[in-house]
Formats: structure tokens, C-alpha cells, sequence
């Protein structure tokens, strides 16, 4: 008998727990491994004195979580999140930003027993503003009605810098030109007018700093004079690198008398077909892509010899992308192995290959040779997740394989330490299991999840499919009173999500406030955006999403940050310019796709546009989405009525602030094709058949009613005579008619019987007949000054009709009894 066949089966059953829980999902790039990050670190600027989160999620449970900073081990931080052991799925990491300490790479590292997953890579950089680079002054003299570019180029900044540029020593308005790559001024046929000094400064809108450029422009503009051939002010920009999918200015522009016109063309090829405009200044390129990347010539020219000419080189940047992961692998003890992980990306991307979450680099059995590892020699050590990390400038992304090693046979003279990983041996080979409990022994964290509370969750996961929580709120400050909240869902398999709920309350003293306050709207599936208003300025709020799914049970996603609703613009220094709104075009009935401009989208980023919209028709409230990412310059509406004209606008947005709004622009969808009308005939043919019975049904209900009461009446009138009787002394027979007549308000009248309608039924029942019995009673909650012998009509289900107190009392149930009321009162 060996020791890894006492233990096979619980190995099988462990990798089939995290299959089958893995198949409910995306397919996600460590498909082989069954364990993936929902949500992994982001990259962050922040200022000194500052506070953080970083988040980290799982598909499932892990044993515990642990947070690297550059490549280091941090202590446990409890307070950021459930990091510690209880099959925790998520975890955060509060970073307190003091200096350049708290600076560089974060990562967290789920375990599973032995084996651990590495996320993504997540940068903090610390927000600053330096000073301009020393530039001497610069004098030009130009001819009427040339076009001139002024410069200033930018200082280091986190984020990028806004500039801000002075003539004369007074600030330019909002509407000066600028070009949105290099932020270059543009004056357009210039005149006497602006001759003058231009200077330009700096501002980091995170940190509130401005700096003060040394650069100053004197221009001076002169009458015409005698042609002069074209030339550059300044040399342009030669090299211009950015990121697939932004859009790009290249500019160049020369001055000369004539006034010269500038052309563009591309080495080797042609520009890119219906993705460039050419504006005075420069060539804009939008959505860039790999083959736009090469050379770009501008020749500047105007009839006198020589033209002049620029080259410039445009590198397309692309974030790492797995395009083959290392496959699972088996293999025996003592043998080897080799793994390849293809990568794309540009620049090229580094790759880094991790074990359990910890470089290979210094393994003696293990040799890296770019994106291949080869392992000599396998150990039971080498059994687990083995991962390929891809990182270059714009982030980083991994593939996983699990490595299973079948270990050597080994006789079992020993019972089992409970205390070591477990290696498991099974047809498919081993890998590793946490330690197992032993009998009476306590696990070393306390679990203080509550009991009711885990049962509800249990319920979230109705047979194989899973609800997957929205993610945590992101929030952003509209007014004093309102804000717009942000969320979004991760990719999944999971069950469909049919709407939203927005939630919040209002945070007291310690972390205690009010009650959470749910949004009215039910918010569809498709959006990812709710404006909340009606809030108080200078309080403090909290706010959550909720998610409401196919099944018709719901999740919450986690609270938002604390969110501090401040009085006034937070930005008063570095207000956000509105984002210009160009291009609209209906691509189908239901869908409108629009384009925009934002001059400042280099140096000074936004986190995105939200995107308003309505039906022109309409007076109400406009619809809202969210545009994430500061170089998105498209988007498409979609969920649109057909044949319907649409306002639509925009605004741009950061944590602290909103822009103004962009000019409305209106656009109407494409007509539906082949619309078919539907017939109604039938329904018109039902209605009226309802309404004939229902008049039926009120002659005879009328009926009914006048005899109940001429029959009430003569009940009332021989119960009297009786009473009047001295043959009627008994007590047993007068207490029961004192109950008919007076004392107990029950009088009942058997049930009547059915009146056919031609075999009519309405709502499943035969009309012309009340099917239950008629109690009429007197009416106790009248007026003092009103008569309590007024009657009062009940529609009781039981159909006795002795007047004994037992059977009265037996009738009278909330939920069996009907009132008859009229004009508001209980009696008729």
C-alpha cells in the first residue's frame, strides 16, 4: 500500500469542486487552473497624505490572502478587508501615502493550501509637478494672415499637467484653440492684433500646484511684404508614441508670404481610410491601430522655392496579451518538464515566470529562456500554479497552468502528519491540499460570519449558475446636492442580471449612520451610471449596488469609499473644459453611434464622459451612461426606439468633479424594416363581450340588493311581533332571536343560487350569482348621531344561516369578509 493512494480520491473530488465552479464562469486567460481574479489591483496617482484601496477578488474562496509591494511581503492588514484565513473571495489594501516610500508595484497573492495564485500588477504612483525645463525666449516675426503655432512644452507631471496659456499677461479664454496631442496654441490668420508677449503655465489637478513656464513667445505681426518661401518657426515634434485605440494630432505648420498650405502623406502607404482629418495645425488620427505606426511627411509649400518638409515617426504602444498560455502538465518525480507562454505586446513585454506566487529565478532545477521555462530534476516542491506575468509600460497580464507531480512510491509505516501538505496521487498525478484537521482541533481563526446571514448567501447560487455582484461603486460629484454613481460587472457566465438598485445612507460619527435608502427607478441591465440627488451638502455618504437576476433573487455589490459631499467647485483652479460633441450617426433602429473632442486629453486627464440622452419629444429626465477612460472618443447608444429623434450631449468627468455640458446635438434612429402591423379585431370582440356581461352582471347585482333589504326588513318585523308574544318567554329561543334582532350584528341569508348568462363565464366564474353568503349586519363604528341600525352588507364565506353567537363569531375572519363601501363609508 502506498501513501498517495490513501488519499485519491479526496484530490479528485477537490479539482472537480473548482471545475465545475470554474464552468459557471467566463472564460477567462487561466482557464486551466479553475481559479481566476474577478477584480484585480489598478494603477493609482495619489498625493502625499493621501489614502488608498487596493482591491482583490476571486472566483472562489481562498484560505488566505497576502499583499506583495515590490515584490515584499507586507504585514496582515485586518483593517483593509477579510486578508486572513475563512475563505475569503475578496480583499482590499489600505495604503496610507506619506513620501516615495509608499511608491511602486502592489500585488496580492491568494493560497490554497500550498499553491497560490499571483494577480495582475497594480502601480501607485505618487502625484507631483516639476518644474519647466529652462527655455531661452523666442522672437518671430510673421506676415498677415499666416497661421501660427505657439508651443509650451509641458513639464513632468503625475498625472499630465493642464496648461494654461497668457497673452500679454492675461489668460486666454476657453475658446483659444489648442491642439490635443502636444496642447500647442493655434491663432488662426493672424493680424496687427496679436502682436504681443504669450506665455503659458502648468497645473497638476491633483496636487493644486501650478507652475510658471520661463518660456516666453514675442510675436510680432507685420503688413504684407515680399514673397518669402515657406518655413518652420520652431521644429515640430519628430517622434509621437502612443497607446492602440487613442487619438493623435501630428502637428506641423510653417508661416511664409504667401500665406503656405501644408499636405500629408504617409511613407510606404497610404493615410488611414475615413480615420484622418486634416485641421490647420496638424493631422488628427483617430482610433490609431498597429499598421498605422511608421512615417508621416508634412510639406509646407506656397509657390516660392523651396517648400519645406518634416518627417515624423508615430510608434502605436499595446498592452500586454496572452496569445498562448502553458498547458497543464503531468509529471513523475526526478523528470522534467518545459513550459512555453506566448505574449504580445508592444514594447515587448517582460516576462516573468512564478511558482506559487514566487519567482522561479533563483530555482537551481529551473532554466528561464525568455517566454519558455524548463524544470530538471521535478520535485513535489514544484507541484502547484505555475504562472507567466507579462508586464510592459501599460500593464501587465498572466497565464496559469497547474503542475502535477506523480510522486515516487513510498511505503506508508507512518500515520500522517496532519500538520504537512498533502501530495495526492491519482491517474492524473498530484497535486497539493491544504493540511487536514485533526479530530477535536479547532481552526486557528475564528469564523464571525453569522449564521442567518450565510444562509441567505447559500442561496445565491441556485443550482450551477452564479450571480456575480456588481463591483464597487465609484462616485462622482455633480452639485451640492447631487452626484452620479458608477459601477460596473465583471465578465461572467453568471445568471443575467435584468436591473440595478441604486443604494445609499448617510454616515454618522464612527461608521454609523442612517438607514440605506433605495432608488425608486429600476435601472436597466445596460447602464452603468445613476445620478442620486436630493442629498445634503457637507454630509457624508455611503452607497452600494444592487442587483436583481433572472432568477428574481438579488446581490449586493461592496460600499463605496466614504464620500464627502463638498459645497462649491473642489476644482476652482483647474475647472474642466466640456468636451466638444461632433459626430452623430444612427447604425440601426435602435442605435446611435457619437463622436467627440477633448483638446485636453493628453495633459490633462480625465477619468471619462457621461453621455446624456433623451427623446426630443420628451420633457423628462435624460438617460445617462458612462464613458470610462480619458482617450475614449466614441461610444454607441444603444436600446433606442426606432424612427425616434434623440438630444444628445456630453460631459467630461474626474473623481471630484463634472465639466460642463457640450452643445446638444439631435439625431433620430433608422425606421424599422418589413414592421408588420397586428391585428386587434379579437380583442375589440372581447372587450365588448366583457362590458355586456358587466352590465348584466350590475342589473342583477341591483336585484339582489333591493330583495336582501325588503327581506331584512320582514326578518325584522317578525322577530319583533315574536318578541311581543307572551308565547315567546322562553329564554333560550328569545336570547337566540335577540341575537338576530339586536344584540349580535349578524343576520345571514342562505346562499342564492346561480343565474345562468348564456354559459358566460367572467374570470373563471359563472356570472349572475354571488357564490358565497350575504351577511347583513349592523354597522358599529357609526356617528353618534347616526342611526347604528343602518345595515351593513358583508360578503362572508361560510353559509350558515342560524343565529346562534358560535356560528356568527365562526365568519368573521379579515381575509374572508368583503365590504361593501360607498362614497367612503362601510354601510349602505
Amino acid at each position: 500500500m502506498y501513501a498517495g493512494r490513501y488519499i485519491s480520491i479526496y484530490i479528485v473530488v477537490y479539482m472537480s469542486h473548482l471545475v465545475c465552479q470554474r464552468s459557471a464562469e467566463k472564460v477567462s486567460p487561466d482557464r486551466h487552473v479553475g481559479l481566476w481574479f474577478v477584480r484585480s489591483p489598478e494603477p493609482i496617482v495619489a498625493p502625499p497624505g493621501d489614502e488608498v484601496v487596493f482591491e482583490c477578488s476571486l472566483n472562489v474562496g481562498s484560505e488566505s490572502v497576502r499583499w506583495k509591494h515590490n515584490s515584499q511581503f507586507l504585514p496582515q492588514d485586518h483593517a483593509g478587508g477579510p486578508a486572513g484565513h475563512g475563505a475569503a473571495t475578496s480583499t482590499n489594501r489600505l495604503v496610507k501615502v506619506i513620501d516615495e516610500r509608499q511608491a511602486g508595484d502592489y500585488q496580492c497573492i491568494a493560497w490554497f493550501g500550498a499553491s497560490a495564485l499571483a494577480s495582475t500588477i497594480g502601480r501607485l504612483t505618487l502625484a507631483e509637478l516639476k518644474p519647466f525645463p529652462h527655455t531661452a525666449p523666442r522672437y518671430f516675426t510673421v506676415s498677415a494672415g499666416n497661421n501660427v503655432v505657439i508651443e509650451c512644452p509641458a513639464p513632468v507631471s503625475y498625472p499630465p499637467a493642464v496648461i494654461q496659456y497668457y497673452f500679454n499677461n492675461v489668460v486666454l479664454p476657453d475658446s483659444s484653440t489648442m491642439l490635443m496631442t502636444t496642447n500647442s496654441l493655434v491663432l488662426h490668420n493672424v493680424t496687427s492684433s496679436n502682436s504681443g508677449r504669450y506665455s503659458c503655465s502648468a497645473t497638476n489637478y491633483i496636487t493644486g500646484q501650478t507652475v510658471q513656464s520661463q518660456l516666453v513667445t514675442s510675436l510680432s505681426v507685420v503688413g504684407s511684404q515680399q514673397q518669402s518661401a515657406p518655413k518652420f518657426l520652431y521644429t515640430p515634434q519628430s517622434l509621437y508614441v502612443v497607446q492602440n485605440g487613442s487619438n493623435v494630432s501630428l502637428e506641423c505648420l510653417g508661416v511664409g508670404t504667401p500665406p503656405p498650405s501644408v499636405t500629408w502623406r504617409k511613407a510606404g502607404g497610404p493615410l488611414p481610410r475615413d480615420r484622418y482629418q486634416q485641421v490647420v495645425g496638424a493631422l488628427k488620427l483617430a482610433n490609431v491601430q498597429a499598421p498605422d505606426k511608421g512615417v508621416y511627411i508634412c510639406e509646407v509649400s506656397n509657390g516660392v522655392y523651396p517648400s519645406v518638409s518634416h518627417q515624423i515617426t508615430l510608434e502605436i504602444q499595446e498592452p500586454p496579451v496572452v496569445i498562448k498560455e502553458p498547458s497543464n502538465s503531468v509529471v513523475e518525480e526526478g523528470g522534467q518538464v518545459e513550459l512555453e507562454c506566448e505574449v504580445r505586446g508592444s514594447p515587448t513585454p517582460n516576462i516573468t515566470w512564478l511558482l506559487n506566487g514566487e519567482p522561479l529565478d533563483n530555482d537551481s532545477h529551473a532554466t528561464i529562456r525568455v517566454n519558455k521555462l524548463r524544470i530538471v530534476d521535478v520535485q513535489k516542491r514544484h507541484a502547484g500554479v505555475l504562472q507567466c506575468i507579462a508586464v510592459n509600460v501599460l500593464g501587465s497580464v498572466y497565464g496559469a497552468a497547474m503542475l502535477q507531480v506523480s510522486p515516487k512510491q513510498v511505503t506508508a509505516n507512518s500515520p500522517l502528519d496532519p500538520d504537512e501538505p498533502i501530495y495526492l496521487e491519482s491517474s492524473e498525478g498530484v497535486s497539493i491540499l491544504p493540511p487536514l484537521p485533526s479530530p477535536g482541533r479547532t481552526h486557528p481563526k475564528k469564523d464571525h460570519t453569522r449564521k442567518g446571514k450565510g444562509r441567505r448567501k447559500d442561496k445565491k447560487h441556485k443550482g450551477t449558475a452564479v450571480m456575480i455582484p456588481p463591483t464597487r461603486p465609484n462616485i462622482t460629484r455633480l452639485s451640492d446636492r447631487s452626484v452620479m454613481v458608477r459601477w460596473s460587472v465583471p465578465p461572467n457566465d453568471g445568471l443575467p442580471i435584468l436591473f440595478f438598485k441604486v443604494q445609499y445612507r448617510e454616515m454618522g460619527g464612527r461608521g454609523r449612520g442612517s438607514r440605506w435608502m433605495t432608488s425608486n427607478e429600476d435601472i436597466p441591465s445596460h447602464i452603468r451610471s445613476y445620478e442620486v440627488d436630493n442629498l445634503e451638502t457637507d454630509h457624508i455618504y455611503r452607497f452600494r449596488i444592487a442587483a436583481v437576476y433572472s432568477n428574481n433573487d438579488n446581490k449586493l455589490g461592496p460600499n463605496s469609499a466614504r464620500f464627502h459631499l463638498h459645497k462649491g467647485t473642489p476644482n476652482k483652479g483647474t475647472p474642466l473644459s466640456p468636451p466638444s460633441l461632433t459626430h452623430t450617426e444612427a447604425i440601426s433602429p435602435s442605435a446611435i453611434e457619437i463622436q467627440w473632442q477633448y483638446l485636453n486629453s493628453v495633459l490633462a486627464p480625465v477619468d471619462g464622459f457621461y453621455v446624456y440622452y433623451r427623446m426630443t419629444s420628451s420633457a423628462g429626465d435624460y438617460v445617462k451612461a458612462t464613458v470610462e477612460g480619458e482617450n475614449t472618443r466614441a461610444f454607441i447608444i444603444t436600446h433606442l426606439l426606432p424612427d425616434t429623434a434623440y438630444d444628445i450631449k456630453l460631459q467630461a468627468f474626474t473623481v471630484g468633479s463634472a465639466s460642463d455640458f457640450s452643445a446638444i446635438l439631435t439625431h433620430k434612429t433608422l425606421k424599422e424594416q418589413n414592421t408588420t402591423v397586428i391585428p386587434t379585431v379579437t380583442q375589440v370582440v372581447e372587450v365588448r363581450r366583457d362590458d355586456e356581461s358587466n352590465s348584466h352582471l350590475y342589473v342583477i347585482l341591483g336585484a339582489v340588493g333591493g330583495g336582501l333589504v325588503l327581506l331584512a326588513a320582514i326578518l325584522g318585523a317578525v322577530c319583533f311581533c315574536k318578541q311581543r308574544s307572551p308565547a315567546l318567554q322562553n329564554s333560550g329561543e328569545g336570547e337566540e332571536c335577540d341575537k338576530v334582532g339586536r344584540g349580535e350584528p349578524g343576520l345571514t341569508i342562505q346562499q342564492l343560487e346561480p343565474l345562468p348568462m348564456n354559459g358566460f363565464t367572467h374570470n373563471g366564474k359563472v356570472n349572475g350569482f354571488m357564490p358565497h353568503t350575504i351577511n347583513i349586519t349592523n354597522n358599529p363604528l357609526a356617528d353618534p348621531h347616526q342611526d347604528k341600525n343602518v345595515m351593513e352588507m358583508s360578503y362572508m364565506t361560510s353559509q350558515n344561516n342560524n343565529c346562534s353567537a358560535e356560528s356568527s363569531s365562526g365568519v368573521e375572519g379579515e381575509d374572508s369578509t368583503w365590504r361593501a363601501r360607498g362614497s367612503g363609508e362601510n354601510y349602505v
